[in-house]
């Protein structure tokens, strides 16, 4: 057996074997942890290569983005400025057009407030020719005379158709009328003008193509003495209407209105003459 000497000899020495082995597996472990480490890193900046990369990429794409987006303002913009240069064009030609009519309405002012006296006077002169041609309602002196058939009885009458007014009848007294100076005339409210027809169409009479029936209202206006005594002369017009029978009263007015014509006025074959 061993004594006490040789056995803490050989522990010790045990001991001095085992020492170096402890010490290399601590190595082991630095070493496997500076490994780790410095993989650790490298995969840190492979990621952050890998972050760069990608941001790198991104950056370059808003780049492309905004140039084109700057490429499409810009054509935009460029647009935009041909349409405001044509439009300044267009207001500018307007401007110019608004200042000539300006002008012109001016003028026309101008000459109206200068002429306003003869304007007046053609005004009068086309009022007075319409109330010639029978186109304007006109009033004065002048007289009425109504004229109906005869109530006389036929025993006493000459013939049936002595009792009746005609036609012609109507057309001497406006004859006489016009003779006289009347100005205006008018039978049961038509206008009497220079192609007017009065004529019988059967049992009826027209005037200006409208059916008149007696009693007949004849105005005229003009001189009332005058108008009067044109019908009143001897073995004029009222004696030859007392002879038969027909009816007859005049009258002097000092007021009295002949309307205007309402029918139709034109040329449909005749043209006017220029000078």
């Amino acid at each position: 057996m061993l004594n006490d000497k040789k056995i803490r000899k050989k522990i010790k020495e045990m001991t001095k074997d085992k020492k170096p082995i402890k010490l290399n597996k601590i190595e082991k472990k630095e070493k496997a942890k500076d490994f780790i480490q410095k993989n650790g890193i490298l995969q840190y900046t492979l990621l952050g290569l890998a972050v760069f990369a990608l941001v790198f990429v991104f950056v370059a794409q808003l780049n492309t983005v905004s140039n084109t987006k700057t490429i499409v303002q810009g054509k935009r913009e460029a647009e935009l400025i041909d349409d405001l240069t044509a439009l300044k064009i267009e207001y500018e030609e307007l401007k110019k057009e608004n200042k000539k009519n300006l002008e012109i309405v001016e003028e026309y002012k101008t000459n109206a407030s200068n002429n306003s006296s003869l304007i007046n006077s053609m005004s009068e002169e086309i009022n007075k020719m319409a109330a010639l041609s029978g186109l304007k309602d006109i009033k004065g002196e002048g007289i009425v005379i109504t004229l109906d058939d005869s109530d006389m009885a036929i025993s006493e009458a000459i013939s049936t158709e002595s009792m009746l007014v005609h036609d012609t009848d109507l057309r001497a007294i406006v004859t006489e009328l016009n003779s006289a100076g009347a100005e205006a005339i008018s039978i049961n409210g038509q206008r009497i003008l220079s192609s007017t027809a009065i004529r019988c169409v059967g049992p009826v009479i027209q005037v200006n193509g409208v059916k008149v029936a007696a009693p007949f209202n004849i105005k005229a206006i003009g001189n009332a003495k005058y108008l009067e005594s044109s019908l009143n002369i001897r073995g004029g017009i009222v004696d030859g209407f007392e002879l038969y029978g027909v009816k007859i009263n005049i009258t002097r007015e000092k007021s009295i209105t002949v309307n205007k014509y309402d029918g139709k006025l034109g040329f449909s074959k005749a043209k006017i003459v220029e000078e």
